[in-house]
């Protein structure tokens, strides 16, 4: 009995020991802990303060917004290039009457024949004063008013002119890369001299329209199709509306030519300004006109240019022509990733002959004083058209 008491004294004397050192350990522990570690109340009741491990993500209420500044790693942003925009600009010049020989009838002295004998067949001599513009464009179109042929066997007529095919070494040497065959002249020396002259260009390499004939050419990727017509009435509107919507769809550029109105008239007749209006509004880009043999006035309709006239330029049909004066006209179209955005005209004045005195066929460039009468002398003839130019579009 007395020994069980003493074991019972025992016990809890450790159980006392141990409960002291306990409380002493658990208090020492939070004390090393610092600010902010200590016991919390909740309520009034003391309970201890437990540590949170649960991740991030999972702490976070559901509506909570996300920083991403702070919690995102840094990502460097990637730059994409814009792709450029392709420009690609066509420039087209257009002349008017070329007769590359003569009329058989003609007085031989200061013939066309004869100054070629004088320049000891040059054949680069006539269209020395314009190549340098020729051979920086991408297409050149004249009208070929005359034939290439050795035939004898001529139409009816007053005037039919003709050359030697060896001629045609004077357009491929002026950097004529094309040519509109739809003229009063073309069957000068009947089917004969057609079929040569068209045998005679292709040998030579130089592309022709009109006469049902559509050239086709290409520039900088860009598709030129080209159609001619005698335009002495409005009955072939039908045939220029076919003509058109058969080659529209797949050509960027389209040209019109039409071989019309009164010779000697500088202003355009009905029939002219109606055909040309009706060919851009089938789809033509631009509209060059001849056969009067001076110049005439300028139409921009629709954004689109309308030439009524080219007059002369390298003219082997009259040896000393009065009224000398001439132009080409530039046409620049601007393409943007393949559409046509932009259409600007240039007009460069010009004589069809070095010499004021006679013809020399060979076109001349004006300047100065001489350039701005015969500007003004386009701009004065497109004053009486309903959409002809004026000075501030050139």
């Amino acid at each position: 009995m007395k020994r069980n008491a003493i074991y019972t004294i025992l016990v809890l004397v450790m159980s006392l020991i141990l409960f002291t050192s306990c409380t002493y350990l658990k208090n020492y522990m939070l004390k090393d802990r610092g600010p902010g570690t200590q016991e919390d109340s909740i309520n009034g009741e003391d309970v201890d303060n437990e540590i949170d491990i649960t991740p991030i993500e999972e702490q976070r209420k559901p509506n909570d917004p996300i920083d991403d500044e702070k919690e995102k790693p840094d990502e460097k942003e990637e730059e994409v290039d814009e792709p450029e925009d392709e420009e690609v600009i066509i420039s087209i010049s257009l002349a008017g009457d070329c007769t590359i020989g003569t009329d058989e009838t003609f007085t031989y002295t200061n013939s066309f024949p004869d100054r070629l004998k004088k320049v000891n067949g040059d054949w680069s001599y006539f269209f020395a004063g314009v190549k340098d513009i020729f051979e920086n464009d991408d297409l050149t179109l004249v009208n070929l008013e005359s034939t290439f042929t050795t035939a004898t066997k001529k139409a009816d007529k007053t005037f039919r002119f003709k050359g030697d095919p060896s001629y045609v070494n004077i357009l491929t040497e002026g950097s004529v890369e094309m040519v509109n065959l739809s003229n009063n002249h073309i069957y000068d020396y009947l089917q004969q001299g057609f079929d040569d002259t068209i045998k005679t260009l292709e040998d030579a390499g130089i592309l022709y329209c009109g006469e049902g004939y559509i050239a086709h050419y290409e520039a900088k990727g860009m598709k030129i199709a080209s159609l001619g017509y005698q335009g002495w009435s409005t009955n072939i509107k039908d045939k220029v509306k076919e003509d058109i919507d058969s080659i529209r769809d797949e050509s960027d550029l389209v040209i019109v030519s039409f071989h019309w109105g009164k010779e000697r008239s500088n202003n355009a007749n009905d029939v002219q300004k109606e055909l040309g209006r009706f060919a851009i509004d089938q789809g033509a880009d631009v509209v060059a006109g001849h056969h009067p043999h001076v110049i005439q006035g300028i139409e921009r309709y629709k954004d689109r240019y309308i030439i009524y006239s080219l007059a002369n330029f390298c003219f082997g049909g009259n040896r000393n022509p009065k009224d000398k004066d001439t132009f080409i006209f530039q046409n620049e179209f601007t393409f943007i990733n393949g559409a046509l955005e932009d259409s600007r005209g240039i007009i460069i004045p010009c004589s069809v002959s070095s010499s004021k005195n006679v013809n020399d066929y060979q076109p001349t460039v004006l300047e100065g004083d001489e350039a701005k009468r015969v500007m003004d002398r386009i701009l004065e003839y497109s004053k009486g058209l309903e959409y002809g130019i004026i000075s501030s579009d050139f």
